[in-house]
């Protein structure tokens, strides 16, 4: 997440949620299980606030209109954020490449980062993971590929 670090409220800021700043939970918690009650507040959040065009499963673009997947697999929940999940499979994996300056998640000394940050080559800078190994924030699936639910267009 690239932010001025948003600790008061700021409408024009695209990590504040409303009560609390997704940047702010990120710098706080350093992305490790959250208090059981912020994580059942800032989850109820997410799910209210899921765009209600994605009720329907069908191929998401990026907001320059690059498809990202032909179709998903479900919603993943977690203690940061609501996130598409789908398949190698659905994925337009020939558009994806390593967003630049994480190259280094591919290092064998990386080996457990949890996740393989990529991007597509166009304007609109979305931020697509590959899992590669569970966390407990999140029910993700290693092998499986996440964007944010605002991140995707129909």
């Amino acid at each position: 997440m690239d932010c001025k670090s948003c600790t008061a409220p700021d409408t024009n800021c695209p990590y504040w949620m409303g009560t609390f700043c997704e940047v702010d939970l990120a710098n706080k918690y350093k992305y490790k299980k959250l208090p059981q009650e912020k994580s059942d507040e800032v989850r109820e959040y997410y799910t209210k606030n899921i765009p209600d065009f994605l009720s329907v499963v069908q191929p998401l673009y990026s907001s320059a209109g690059t498809l990202i997947c032909s179709s998903f697999t479900r919603i993943v929940v977690g203690d940061y954020g609501a996130f598409v999940e789908f398949s190698s499979e659905q994925a337009n994996k020939d558009a994806f490449c390593i967003a630049p300056g994480q190259e280094y998640r591919l290092e064998k000394r990386y080996k457990n980062c949890k996740y393989i940050w990529l991007t597509i080559s166009d304007s609109s800078k979305v931020k697509i993971y590959y899992q590669k190994h569970t966390v407990t924030y999140a029910d993700y699936i290693p092998g499986m590929y996440y964007v944010s639910v605002h991140e995707v267009f129909k």
